[in-house]
């Protein structure tokens, strides 16, 4: 069968200052890790460039409900909500900073992730995934976690966006088995309406409408389109029931975001064609969809261009013809300064004809680090520095000797290429950059949060390095906002 082509429009909603539902509107997200520090930069950015955009923070690593962030040290992972900012905090600072400078932004809960322990997903980050799927106790704690999250950002009236991640849910596994035994569970695990929906629509040639008005040829076969149904379905039914249990709760409009992003290999067309297929069986919203592209985090992109463009062209036909706009995750590059590498912006607006979502939020917090770094030897900038490098470091090689909740094969090889390099206080040594964040959730025996504190403390009374960081970091956003021209989008 053929596909029928729906290309969508951005939503005309009527945005207000502070917190807002943007719908369907191209635009950035940022992760305001440290809002005391990187909201004046940023939001500068944005009212200098009329552009409205996501502010946000990763609820299965960054933050955390009141009660984890105050909670005595070591009661949680280190990992879990570790900027120290709450998602009471951070979701108040955001839409109070955008009421002073009268523009609207959209608050949203980033990274609803379905996973063991935030450990494994701040592993994610650098490349090492779980092959295994997650078991039943742990589905069910990490769903009651994102529910408490959830009512922790309800209640203050702000949020108006979610992401899930229920990549973990993904099962390889089914794509290994014959026909015999995909039919076995195909019966099993869909009703008999769901089984014809998934013949009548989802197996067959389509032809989708690419953003340059091109046909975009998709052929899924009746095995692969049963295969990509049963490795998908455990995610969409759990992605639908946070879906209920977030909507039950919301009183106001709100974007939903599903991520694909956290696999090893980017997601092949024929993949988001048949997860959107089914989500769509549903009968449930999405506005945005996150598949991996190709990207890594904390890099640069330096892959084959005319692949990447084709791909990107691929997939954005797809989640048009779905309703939904890509929403491209993992976008820091390997330096504050680098974007995601030469000609990937404007590869990215060609391929999806200029609509699309685009999120970064580490970098700035790498910025901050690196502005530290260049100062003089013996100033509070440089101490505070190589005092946060030193113990960063010192807890690394803890966790290879320790084998702990950090400890993996990979971590081991960056230490061993830092010491023999002799990278000792650079900023942009692997090991240290890729984990350099943990120094925001070190704690003294009273529970403060003894660097975080410090590094506000210094940006607010050096008022040279406060208008240096602020400076910086509206660099950082304006680059952003410019390479991918999301200006003047309200």
């Amino acid at each position: 069968m053929e596909a029928e082509t729906k290309i969508i429009e951005e939503n005309p909603v009527d945005l207000k200052i502070g917190s807002n539902y943007l719908g369907k509107k191209h635009h950035p997200a940022i992760g305001i890790r440290i809002p005391e520090i990187f909201l004046t930069g940023i939001v500068n950015s944005l009212q200098k460039h009329k552009c409205a955009a996501g502010l946000m923070l990763s609820f299965g690593r960054e933050t955390a409900p009141d009660e984890i962030i105050n909670a005595p040290p070591g009661r949680y992972e280190i990992t879990l909500g570790h900027t120290g900012t709450s998602i009471r905090k951070y979701l108040v600072a955001g839409s109070r900073a955008a009421r002073s400078a009268a523009i609207p932004v959209e608050m949203e809960a980033d990274h609803l992730i379905i996973t063991e322990s935030s450990a494994i997903a701040v592993k994610r980050i650098e490349g090492i995934k779980t092959p295994k799927l997650i078991g039943n106790a742990a589905l069910e704690k990490a769903i009651k976690y994102n529910v408490q999250a959830v009512e922790e950002a309800v209640s203050t009236g702000l949020v108006r966006a979610y992401t899930t991640d229920a990549s973990d849910l993904f099962d390889e596994d089914v794509t290994k088995f014959k026909m015999t035994a995909l039919r076995k569970r195909l019966n099993e695990y869909f009703t008999e309406e769901e089984r014809e929906y998934i013949s009548k629509n989802l197996v067959g040639k389509h032809r989708l409408r690419g953003a340059d008005n091109k046909v975009v040829r998709l052929e899924i076969n009746k095995e692969r389109a049963i295969k990509l149904a049963l490795k998908y379905r455990h995610s969409v039914n759990i992605n639908a029931r946070l879906f209920e249990e977030i909507s039950s709760r919301m009183k106001h409009p709100f974007a939903w975001e599903i991520s694909l992003d956290e696999t090893e290999k980017p997601t092949p067309p024929a993949d988001l064609f048949i997860f959107l297929g089914l989500w769509k069986m549903k009968g449930l919203p999405c506005d945005y969809v996150a598949p991996n592209v190709g990207f890594q985090k904390r890099e640069d992109f330096t892959g084959d261009m005319e692949m990447f463009r084709n791909r990107v062209r691929a997939l954005n036909a797809v989640a048009d013809l779905y309703g939904s706009m890509l929403s491209f995750h993992s976008g820091s590059g390997a330096t504050p300064y680098s974007g995601k590498g030469q000609g990937v912006y404007e590869t990215i607006l060609e391929a999806t004809g200029g609509k699309l979502k685009y999120k970064i939020s580490g970098v700035y917090y790498e910025l901050l680090i690196e502005l530290l770094a260049g100062h003089k030897k013996g100033t509070d900038a440089r101490i505070l520095y190589e005092l946060i490098h030193k113990e960063v470091m010192d807890f690394l090689r803890k966790q290879i000797e320790t084998k702990g909740p950090l400890h993996s094969e990979l971590l081991k090889k960056q230490i061993s290429t830092y010491d023999q390099a002799k990278q000792e206080f650079d900023p942009r040594a692997e090991c240290f950059r890729y984990n350099s964040f943990l120094a925001l959730n070190f704690r003294d025996q009273k529970g403060r949060r003894y660097y975080r504190e410090r590094l506000i403390r210094l940006y607010l009374d050096d008022l040279k390095l406060k208008k240096q960081v602020d400076q910086e970091v509206e660099a950082l956003t304006s680059r952003l906002i410019e390479g991918l021209k999301f200006a003047n989008n309200y």
